[in-house]
């Protein structure tokens, strides 16, 4: 069996496009998220406080509500360098294109995160371990013997498709 890697190969619309689906999908989302993250703190706070709030003085709400928008903005500019940062990724897979493989699933690895597929690499005792979707990494075992494209720097799949 011959394994062979194809580099640098121009993304088309269809990667760009499924790429700012994924960079848009978490940032809808993240101030909800954190919102209400921050008001369950809060809340839970507002519950251990619940005997000392007779002895709180106007500027003491003031405060509680101030730390509540201080805790929202430290975790909202966390996410933000956070997405900055996956965004820089992103723009350097779009740079760099994707890559092709035709190779052996040697491993299945499965994370509380995401779900992977380790292929053989064409040196010797190289592996690439790519990130695929739940429906892909259910269908292919060890052993099969595939063609994977995948974003060269973020080495997620795009497409996997089965060559026995």
């Amino acid at each position: 069996m011959e394994i062979q890697l194809e580099e640098n190969i121009p993304l088309n619309e269809a990667d760009l496009k499924h790429i700012e689906i994924q960079e848009k999908g978490f940032k809808k989302v993240l101030p909800m998220v954190l919102g209400g993250s921050v008001f369950l703190l809060m809340a839970f706070t507002a519950l251990l406080l619940k005997h000392h709030f007779a002895d709180f003085k106007y500027y003491d709400y003031i405060l509680f509500v101030g730390a509540g928008f201080a805790i929202y903005g430290f975790c909202y500019c966390f996410a933000w360098l956070l997405m900055s940062y996956d965004s820089a990724n992103w723009k350097k897979d779009r740079e760099e294109g994707k890559n092709k493989l035709i190779s052996v699933v040697i491993n299945r690895d499965k994370t509380e995160h995401a779900e992977y597929l380790t292929f053989a690499g064409p040196a010797k005792n190289e592996k690439i371990r790519i990130r695929v979707k739940p429906e892909d990494y259910s269908r292919y075992a060890i052993g099969t013997k595939v063609s994977v494209v995948y974003l060269k720097f973020s080495k997620e799949a795009l497409e996997i498709l089965n060559m026995d």
